[in-house]
């Protein structure tokens, strides 16, 4: 298993990054990670619900299924995704501060494809999607507060 646990201070109210998070509407205008977002029956992430998506980790671009498990708005969500071996829990934590959001990223990732490449798994590839998606969100929240 492999462990990845990133974070950001977002200066908006924890509110509007929760909004911007979930709505997967607009997701397009400001993620660069997750690519070609199609919802699921729902316009927004909701326990049971989920949506597919693309992520290009190297040079081939790899489509997957999210399924969400578990919303406790504006505060945490976990959503998980199987793909070619590999297992992705991913809970995401906001917590409202003084001035702003801090959201939490702490992702598992198990599976045959993680432990046969043992050393090999590109851990850093992921860590720095997921850095690169939270501050996508950053941007976007507080462009949406004023900041």
């Amino acid at each position: 298993m492999r462990h990845i646990e990133e974070s950001i201070l977002i200066e908006a109210p924890r509110e509007t990054a929760w909004g911007t998070f979930v709505d997967l509407t607009c997701w397009a205008d400001w993620n660069r990670v997750l690519t070609r977002v199609q919802p699921g029956k729902d316009a927004c992430l909701v326990a049971g619900g989920g949506f597919s998506c693309c992520l290009r980790p190297f040079v081939v671009t790899v489509p997957f299924e999210v399924r969400v498990e578990i919303v406790e708005p504006p505060a945490r969500l976990l959503w998980v995704a199987d793909r070619w071996g590999v297992r992705g829990r991913h809970w995401y934590h906001f917590t409202e501060l003084e001035g702003g959001t801090l959201c939490e990223s702490v992702e598992d990732l198990s599976g045959p494809t993680v432990s046969l490449a043992g050393p090999f798994f590109p851990v850093w590839r992921f860590r720095e999607l997921t850095r690169r998606f939270l501050a996508d969100l950053k941007a976007e929240a507080e462009r949406r507060a004023g900041r």
